[in-house]
């Protein structure tokens, strides 16, 4: 599948497959209304096709080992940012993203394939359902869940794919000459006409802000008051959270670069763009107090995870029921596992016996040293890593949590991570038991942050540093401990805050794009390092690291779609010096 205009056919008959009533005589782009036929049943199996693909094992056809799903997104872009590796033995995102080098792989191509595969099924689904306003409340409710998909979906695509400037001449002054400044993906929904497929082009962010927009508006129109039997569902809550999220995303945007904000109030009454709902907004400030609003919303229904869950053998981070989860993907069945090593807690469960991250491969996931000293003692996340004091010793020391005997806690390195724990802390060789599990896509804790950003950006920044230190000292510090002093607001943020964020959710995903949202830099080079040599690239203070301004190297995704514009391959091994000590 490696052209995704040229493929809705072959994708739709695989939506198809799971949709036994569907009528699949006639190979059309999407499924129809009549295709459905009106059956509930029917369309329902059809709505939960893009929640089975949160999860889905080879789709894109070559079933490689990173091929498992939305969690393979996110141990990508963590391999980017935070989650070194102690070695590459079975680490397979260590090329390209690790490694940032070859780019050219197929493995470089699986996010673009993914998430347009996931877009597809979402599309099918509100193709299907035709005129939600005709619809009763339970068809409404399908609907609303496919906008929340196809809107995360493009959410993670344009702050993936999106050039920023990088401090490296050679990549700006050819994305400049390739004027791909602003531009973020390409879209492709309900309405799309595969006759001009040829020509659709990458759109503008002010274009691309408002689309997504307008999906969540009106998955919140049709899910108010749907109450869900899973959170793999999405609920009003999955809305207002991914509301908060993209609209911190625009304030940072305006609040750096004004020129963007004057960018969207002159595209505001668009011809093209009248079809979607108007931001509404004239100034990052709104844009910010939009984002705490909603995260606010959130904060109000659901609880930050305690020490006791969150260190929990059986059920740490492994159990969507805990109330500090808004969004996540649910494991329940043997058959929904796929394999023992093909999924997310093979490549992140230090304790289990049978995935990668075993003492037979030696392919844990460790925190980086420099973010892992930023922790502080009395912080009771802490001993989820290793301390290199505790590395190797026999017996456990007592201040940590494992499921480990001693002899297989002495095979661990320092700074190896024990979040995420396997199903029941079996850590047998039954896998599909073990791998019963679930995992996290929102949690509430991320809402505590959004808020605190956003009161530093509107309130100043003292509210700031008290929302913050409210969170951490009520939740996460012992005895109330927490105390900075930040220069000014973005000192606040770039290096306390976002600090205290990457260590709540490292390993979930998000790291990513916070670094590149806030154009913060990548070190990997310094002394003491824990990244693996041929990985000590260090980015330009003040820049976005080239390496997450994702390159599609698709040469004939280019050369069939004429209209869309390719950014330049990071290069990273040429552009960036290796560090030494």
């Amino acid at each position: 599948m490696k052209n995704i205009y040229i493929k809705f056919i072959v994708l739709s008959i695989l939506a198809f497959s799971l949709v036994g009533c569907i009528d699949e005589s006639i190979a059309t782009s999407y499924a129809t209304g009549d295709q459905v036929g009106g059956s509930e049943t029917a369309l329902e199996s059809l709505a939960n096709s893009s929640a089975a693909f949160m999860y889905s094992y080879g789709y894109i056809g070559s079933s490689t080992n990173q091929e498992f799903g939305y969690p393979a997104m996110m141990i990508m872009r963590d391999a980017m940012t935070d989650c070194p590796y102690v070695t590459t033995n079975y680490n397979h995102f260590n090329t390209p993203w690790a490694s940032l080098v070859d780019f050219s792989s197929n493995r470089a191509k699986q996010p673009w394939r993914y998430y347009y595969r996931m877009i597809l099924n979402s599309n099918n689904t509100i193709i299907a359902v035709g005129d939600p306003e005709e619809a009763n409340q339970k068809i409404q409710q399908f609907y609303g869940n496919a906008l929340v998909y196809r809107a995360m979906s493009y959410m993670d695509l344009m702050r993936m794919y999106e050039y920023k400037r990088t401090g490296i001449g050679v990549l700006d002054s050819e994305a400049e000459s390739r004027d791909i400044y602003g531009l973020t993906t390409v879209i492709i929904d309900e309405n799309f006409d595969n006759a001009n497929a040829e020509n659709n082009p990458r759109v503008p962010f002010y274009h691309m802000y408002r689309f997504i927009m307008d999906d969540l508006n009106k998955a919140e129109k049709y899910l108010d008051g749907y109450t869900r039997n899973s959170k793999i569902r999405a609920d009003i809550s999955v809305v207002q959270s991914l509301k908060a999220r993209l609209w911190l995303e625009i304030a940072t945007r305006f609040q750096k670069y004004p020129e963007d904000l004057q960018t969207q109030l002159n595209h505001e009454n668009d011809e093209e763009l009248a079809i979607y709902d108007k931001l509404g907004v004239s100034s990052a400030k709104e844009c910010y107090e939009n984002a705490a609003k909603y995260a606010r919303l959130v904060m109000d229904k659901y609880t930050p995870l305690s020490e006791d869950q969150w260190h929990s053998l059986t059920n740490g981070f492994n159990d969507a029921n805990v109330n500090s989860w808004v969004f996540a993907i649910c494991i329940n069945s043997m058959d929904a596992v796929h394999s023992r090593v093909n999924n997310f807690y093979s490549n992140c469960v230090t304790e289990y016996s049978r995935g990668y991250s075993r003492s037979q491969y030696h392919s844990y996931r460790m925190i980086d040293r420099k973010l892992y000293d930023e922790i502080d003692d009395n912080d009771w996340r802490k001993v989820t890593w290793i301390d290199p004091a505790d590395a190797g010793k026999k017996p456990v020391p007592e201040k940590y949590h494992t499921l480990l005997d001693d002899e297989e806690w002495a095979k661990r390195d320092a700074y190896v991570g024990f979040k995420f724990r396997p199903n029941e802390g079996d850590i047998s060789d039954d896998y599909k038991n073990a791998l019963q599990v679930d995992f996290p896509i929102i949690r509430v804790e991320e809402m505590y942050f959004i808020e605190a950003e956003a009161k530093a950006y509107t309130e100043g920044l003292g509210s700031g540093v008290n929302a913050l230190t409210f969170f951490l000292n009520s939740n996460r510090y012992n005895g109330g401990t927490y105390n900075i002093s930040p220069s000014d607001v973005d000192d606040f943020v770039d290096n306390y805050l976002l600090t205290q964020k990457r260590i709540e959710f490292w390993g979930e995903g998000l790291s990513f794009f916070d670094i590149k949202r806030r154009e913060i830099p990548i070190i990997r080079g310094y002394k003491g390092t824990n990244w693996i040599t041929s990985y000590r690239y260090n980015s330009r203070f003040g820049y976005t690291p080239s390496w997450l301004n994702l390159y599609l190297p698709n040469e004939g995704e280019a050369s069939l779609n004429k209209a869309i514009k390719l950014n330049p391959d990071p290069q990273v091994y040429d552009v960036y010096d290796l560090w030494t000590e």
